[in-house]
């Protein structure tokens, strides 16, 4: 196998709600064709697909990476709800991960979709791994909307929160 440069953190399948198409078993194949060693599955909001995903990545010799894609609300940002990725760095992150996902379905939808707050990041933090959720994460609407303080702000909370667990994607 040769040395990867890149590992596919963020795959939709057709299990994501919203905006996947692609079957798990093909996706989990190309990526072992590929010589990846790893690949995440982060349906948006949810773990439909996690059995198949984890069954075949394993007999295919490719590491399972479990996460889900959200969408979030915090008090910095109003009503305009942010997204980002959650991934399980273990045991407690993929229980974590599970309370985010249930957290979100059991408050209802807000502006028609499930949304985890800020605040339940804080709450289930231990074991998860946060990617920044590029454009449209809190920290990137704040820098393309030029406001320093704000971003400054979103950059302050992972710093506080996720130390070692908060990447910019």
């Amino acid at each position: 196998m040769s040395d990867p440069r890149f590992i596919h953190l963020r795959v939709h399948s057709d299990f994501s709600m919203v905006d996947g198409l692609g079957k798990v078993p093909p996706l989990v194949k190309k990526v072992a064709e590929l010589g990846m060693p790893a690949m995440a599955l982060t349906d948006f909001t949810n773990l439909c697909g996690l059995v198949k995903f984890y069954n075949t990545a394993q007999g295919c010799g490719v590491k399972p990476v479990i996460g889900a894609d959200f969408k979030m609300q915090s008090d910095a940002f109003g009503d305009d709800l942010c997204q980002l990725t959650v991934l399980a760095a273990n045991n407690t992150g993929y229980k974590n991960l599970t309370l985010l996902i249930s957290k979100a379905y059991l408050r209802g939808h807000v502006q028609h979709q499930p949304v985890i707050d800020q605040e339940w990041l804080v709450e289930l933090k231990e074991g998860l791994i946060i990617l920044s959720g590029g454009r449209r994460g809190d920290l990137g609407k704040a820098l393309l909307k030029g406001n320093m303080a704000l971003a400054n702000q979103c950059a302050a909370f992972y710093q506080e929160h996720f130390q070692d667990a908060y990447y910019i994607d």
